[in-house]
């Protein structure tokens, strides 16, 4: 959407409103992603073993299951050019004398909307997840979280208990702050704590 640079300060003013809300929606409405096909969970218990894999109501058998992986997750972001948009005619609004004040207002609220908007793209920890890859294909269970080190950590030790062929059992336990894994496979208890350190037990 342009917006033209003829006619009144009034009537940019009006225009670039009207962008800005357009912005906001579709923020908020999110983009159709290949991702939001995909099943996003959050807390969640996950029980593993050489036969199913149990979460909530859902089971799957293990041969089922072609791989678990470290998956970003999309996370609300506001666009680098419109901040850029905000800023400059945020700073023209507020500099151009001719003005009134009510205008002035609505262009210092464009560069309000930047500067917040700058901070929360730097400051709003982005989300991760423990992807579920099955052969029957999406929708994929995600499991969200935003302990990236945690996560690496059981990818790993699930990685190693599906290249075994030992028998074994475990639980990992999501939630969106952290995620951590227990169990024990050929009578070794083999864990990551929250801190993401291997833990080994006989």
């Amino acid at each position: 959407m342009a917006i033209a640079l003829s006619g009144s300060p009034k009537d940019f003013i009006y225009g670039g409103s009207r962008l800005m809300l357009k912005l906001l929606q579709k923020i908020m409405g999110g983009n159709n992603t290949s991702q939001n096909i995909d099943r996003q969970i959050g807390k969640a218990t996950i029980e593993i073993t050489k036969n199913t894999v149990q979460f909530d109501s859902d089971v799957y058998q293990f041969r089922n299951v072609t791989g678990f992986g470290v998956c970003p997750v999309q996370t609300l972001r506001v666009p680098l050019s419109w901040i850029w948009f905000s800023f400059i005619f945020g700073i023209w609004g507020t500099m151009n004398s001719s003005l009134n004040s009510d205008e002035k207002t609505g262009a210092m609220l464009f560069l309000a909307f930047g500067i917040v908007s700058l901070a929360f793209n730097k400051f709003w920890p982005p989300k991760y997840g423990l992807k579920l890859y099955l052969n029957s294909g999406s929708p994929l269970p995600i499991f969200i979280t935003r302990d990236i080190q945690g996560l690496k950590g059981v990818v790993s030790v699930l990685y190693n208990f599906m290249e075994s062929h030992e028998e074994g059992h475990y639980v990992v336990y999501s939630t969106d702050r952290s995620i951590k894994i227990e169990g024990s496979v050929g009578g070794n208890f083999i864990g990551r704590n929250a801190m993401g350190d291997v833990i080994n037990k006989i």
